[in-house]
This record gives structure tokens, C-alpha cells and sequence, in this order.
């Protein structure tokens, strides 16, 4: 029995080896991507006369080769909470679905939510499985996330 216990604590260590070192995340181009991103929706007035807001804030972190987001929407009556992995390169990614933190919604593991690319001045979103939340009629591709704050990995 004891023997067993070093080749099933390799077989772990080599999953988790594996699993980390996806080819198919940034890689090492995800630093360009780590930080905090906002995006505010347009607020829509209601006949109560309180305006509907949404937020959205996608955390960005780096772990060996992967970059996880954590995605948080929150409104009036909507939150949710997803984990996330971008895939892509330092001026595009896709954030993609993983599971959800809190919160419902339908999404399938692996979906892209939407996708992110960035030139010097400016954050492109160009929407998929996941809209902006208030407009009837959202832009496939608008500005909308800004880089809140930069972090330090």
C-alpha cells in the first residue's frame, strides 16, 4: 500500500500538470489582460421613475498559463456571478464560460460570452452568448468595458 501512495500522488500533481498548461487559454499573453474592467449599461428609465442600472465587472487573475476572470453582473433585479477562462492572445481574447459562482442563468460550459480586443486607446466587446442586459437592441461590437485598474501578478 505504501508503495501505491508516491505513483497516485504523481498521477495528481500530472493531472493537475496537464489541466493548468491548456494551450488553448492566453498563455503567456495573458498578463497584457490582468486587472479589473468595468462597464456601466446606459441607464433605462421606468414608470416609477427609478432608472434600471447595470454593472458589470470582469477580475482578471493569471495562474502558470491560464487566465481565470471572475465576471459579476449586478442590477435591480439580476446578479450573477460566473468563473471564466480567456482564451486568446494580448490584443483579443475570448471570456469564456466555466460554471457559475452564484446567480442563475443558462450557459453550457466552454460558451463564449463575449469577446474582448484592445488597441491603444480603447476596449472593443463584441457580444455572443451573453448581451447587455437594458438594451432591446445592443450592438453586436460597441466600446464598453474600461480598464478600471491594472494588477500586479
Amino acid at each position: 500500500m505504501k508503495r501505491n501512495l508516491p505513483i497516485c500522488v504523481f498521477s495528481v500533481f500530472l493531472l493537475f500538470a496537464i489541466s493548468a498548461c491548456s494551450k488553448t487559454h492566453a498563455g503567456r499573453n495573458c498578463n497584457a489582460w490582468v486587472g479589473e474592467y468595468l462597464y456601466n449599461e446606459d441607464p433605462v428609465p421606468t414608470s416609477t421613475g427609478i432608472n434600471r442600472i447595470m454593472e458589470w465587472q470582469l477580475s482578471v487573475y493569471q495562474q502558470h498559463d491560464t487566465c481565470w476572470g471572475i465576471l459579476e453582473v449586478t442590477g435591480l433585479r439580476t446578479y450573477m456571478k460566473l468563473l471564466t477562462v480567456l482564451s486568446g492572445d494580448s490584443s483579443r481574447v475570448d471570456v469564456v464560460y466555466q460554471k457559475y459562482l452564484d446567480g442563475s442563468q443558462e450557459f453550457r460550459q466552454n460558451d463564449i460570452l463575449f469577446s474582448l480586443s484592445k488597441d491603444s486607446s480603447k476596449i472593443t466587446t463584441t457580444w455572443n452568448t451573453l448581451q447587455p442586459q437594458l438594451s432591446e437592441y445592443a450592438a453586436a461590437e460597441d466600446v464598453c468595458f474600461r480598464l478600471k485598474k491594472k494588477r500586479k501578478e
